[in-house]
């Protein structure tokens, strides 16, 4: 399978909502098995990697919120939820590796496929190690049939739920 290109994701999200996970009971389900599943402590600096139109990145805690995606267009929508502690930035998963900035909770839906990573799981593995404080945790929600990746991180919990026609596995991981 090919990764799919800059241009081919900036399509799709030309549009508002192409997902329509605003209106989609599945999604609104989604958001909110995610949000439940990350355990209640204070977080600082909170990251959504792969944060699309910011759907679910706009309801994280956290003192602050960074959602990041590859697409220009789809920050372009996100940007509309910006606040003084909510901001998005175009920036790619392999962009993070230089990062400066440390996560106490890192959030990753719906990325770790190979048609936007491709072979790269050791390299994200890394990246995501690098950025997240010590205790910090990893949330991950994705298609299980599509999945492969496992943490080199402390499982905390593993939740399997229906999402449309998949079976979505959400893990959380502790540092």
């Amino acid at each position: 399978m090919s990764m799919q290109s800059i241009e081919e994701l900036d399509q799709w999200h030309a549009s508002d909502d192409p997902w329509q996970y605003e209106s989609t009971p599945d999604d609104l389900r989604r958001k909110a098995i995610l949000l439940s599943e990350i355990p209640q402590r204070t977080y600082g600096h909170t990251l959504d990697i792969g944060c699309g139109q910011g759907f679910v990145t706009r309801d994280l805690p956290g003192n602050t919120v960074t959602g990041i995606d590859i697409s220009g267009q789809a920050i372009t929508h996100a940007q509309r939820y910006s606040s003084s502690t909510l901001q998005f930035q175009q920036a790619s998963i392999f962009d993070l590796a230089s990062c400066a900035e440390r996560y106490d909770l890192i959030v990753m839906t719906g990325v770790l496929y190979p048609q936007y990573i491709g072979n790269s799981l050791t390299l994200i593995y890394r990246i995501v190690d690098r950025l997240l404080t010590n205790n910090g945790i990893l949330v991950s929600v994705h298609i299980d049939a599509w999945y492969k990746a496992r943490f080199p991180l402390l499982m905390l919990k593993q939740h399997f739920y229906d999402y449309r026609e998949y079976t979505h596995r959400l893990e959380v991981y502790s540092k």
